[in-house]
């Protein structure tokens, strides 16, 4: 089920799904399935069998089919797919089709594994919601399921980002562990982030795999929608796999591999051998921008000099440099070096759950400028702001006002670390990373390491760039600057730094003085890291 959110009226749209596989697409997929594993099926249980597309498939190319078990939650589409056997006759005289219109979420598993021997192949097939469970929890979605932390993440972690999942991912998990004791074949159409986000996390999870493929196809000649999305296959047994091989639906062509090795995660393993020396933990921590959630308040364009429009389209006069501050987004980061911004945002904060009462002291104009929006910033929907101070933001620390920054930004394919530095500290979004310096030769020395050919062609075999963010915190923590430095040729770096307009010129020594303040023993003293 393919899901689609353009606007209310399609709210049953993406809580359900009303975009069918094609029947054509479906037969292909059941076709590959029993040519490329050699598979012979004694089961069969389509956990989101929608109006029954993939009935006719399964049946052509699993002939010998003893049963076939079909789950769906929408009442229509049950009764259609019940119309389509009879009426299309698609049904072998030897096998028995029991379909439940239920809840996959809430469905008792045993009924249906009981009735199933461990000798039995079964597969597991189908094409589940792709949406995730925030996106139905802001409709007030009753199509989801049971509130847990199953990714067992904590603290912030488990109520913002990280706590997101699509729901393929979800069914995908409970199915593998419901049949970790026979022999399965799962065969999913999902987004490729489901299927890295499963192979990612499989050593958390108890049940056997013997070896994973994913086969990429194209969304928009099949859906009509652009997304990453492909046939992940997952098939139980020994020996256990921890690689996923990546092949082209249409040829079976091998495009790549990406999994573990090592107890390290990499998203394509042909750079491993070459790179992996730079492989470790960063010596310092990258940050993430400013999360507000309220642009239309929180962000400012500047009209003339105090005086500033918001996203309403008001304009107010405010002061900068205390509560005011310029702000770069992820689509400023396109260049080596940025000194200027477009955009200004209001930081309320210089700490996360620092007391804001006290702006009414300070800038007087800020603290009316909050209170006359309050409406819109106590509408703010995520949890994290609810037991905060009045106004707060999160992403905020002593790090957000170092002078210079070497940034990212999360969203683009093609890694650009960018230098951005202003007299007033400039502040970077949430789908921004940096690390801040409070010294312009070690910023430099950062960012030339980061853009060098050794260090991009490294982040190339461990960020997924089918992802909607491929750069992210977890990623960047994994270059070892002080391995990186061992690398790169000097030569490079003053080469790189002299591109750069900023009034630096990178010397040996000062590469000397930052390689020895990287040692684990001087790391604590390091001068100016923010």
């Amino acid at each position: 089920m393919i899901l689609t959110d353009k606007n209310n009226k399609f709210k049953s749209v993406i809580e359900y799904g009303d975009y069918q596989t094609p029947v054509s697409f479906a037969k292909a997929v059941c076709q590959k399935l029993a040519a490329f594993y050699d598979l012979s099926v004694d089961v069969v249980l389509e956990p989101t069998f929608g109006i029954g597309n993939f009935f006719n498939g399964i049946f052509l190319s699993f002939p010998k089919v003893r049963t076939l078990y079909g789950i769906e939650i929408n009442n229509s589409y049950y009764e259609t797919a019940l119309r389509r056997i009879e009426t299309d006759k698609i049904k072998p005289a030897q096998t028995n089709i029991q379909l439940f219109n239920a809840d996959v979420f809430t469905f008792d598993l045993s009924s249906i594994k009981k009735r199933i021997s461990v000798k039995d192949s079964v597969l597991i097939i189908g094409n589940p919601p792709w949406v995730t469970n925030s996106r139905l929890a802001s409709l007030d979605s009753l199509n989801l399921p049971i509130k847990s932390n199953f990714k067992g993440y904590s603290g912030l972690d488990a109520i913002t980002g990280k706590g997101n999942f699509d729901i393929a991912e979800y069914i995908i998990i409970r199915l593998l562990s419901e049949f970790a004791d026979y022999d399965c074949t799962l065969a999913m159409l999902c987004k490729t982030t489901v299927a890295k986000n499963i192979i990612r996390d499989i050593n958390n999870y108890g049940f056997p795999i013997a070896s994973m493929d994913l086969f990429i196809f194209d969304t928009n000649e099949i859906f009509e929608v652009s997304c990453d999305a492909g046939l992940l296959v997952i098939r139980s047994g020994t020996p256990e796999a921890r690689i996923c091989s990546v092949h082209d639906f249409y040829t079976n062509k091998n495009i790549r591999e990406f999994g573990w090795i090592q107890n390290k995660f990499y998203a394509d393993i042909k750079y491993y051998n070459s790179h992996d020396n730079i492989e470790g933990k960063c010596q310092f921590e990258w940050r993430q921008g400013i999360k507000h959630d309220c642009s239309k308040v929180m962000e400012l364009e500047i009209i003339e000099g105090g005086i500033f429009k918001n996203g309403i389209g008001e304009t107010w006069r405010f002061r900068l440099g205390q509560y005011v501050f310029p702000l770069i987004k992820s689509s400023d980061l396109k260049s080596y070096e940025i000194s200027a911004a477009r955009k200004y945002v209001i930081v309320p904060q210089h700490r996360v759950n620092e007391d804001t009462s006290q702006i009414q002291y300070i800038e007087p104009a800020i603290w009316d400028y909050l209170q006359k929006h309050e409406s819109h910033l106590s509408a703010r929907r995520s949890v994290i702001y609810k037991k905060s101070p009045k106004y707060s933001i999160f992403g905020i620390g002593d790090y957000s006002f170092s002078k210079y920054k070497v940034c990212i930004s999360g969203f683009y394919k093609e890694p650009v670390f960018s230098l951005v530095w202003g007299e007033i500290p400039i502040m970077l979004d949430d789908t921004c990373y940096f690390l801040g310096f409070c010294k312009l030769s070690d910023a430099v020395i950062t960012l030339s390491l980061l853009n060098s050919p050794e260090c991009l062609k490294f982040l190339k075999s461990i960020a997924f760039l089918d992802s909607k963010r491929p750069y992210t915190k977890e990623i960047l923590q994994r270059i070892d600057l002080k391995k990186l430095s061992n690398l790169v040729n000097l030569d490079y770096l003053i080469g790189f730094s002299e591109s750069l307009a900023a009034d630096y010129i990178l010397t040996k020594s000062d590469f000397e003085d930052y390689c020895d303040a990287l040692s684990p023993q001087q790391l604590s003293m390091f001068p100016n890291y923010g």
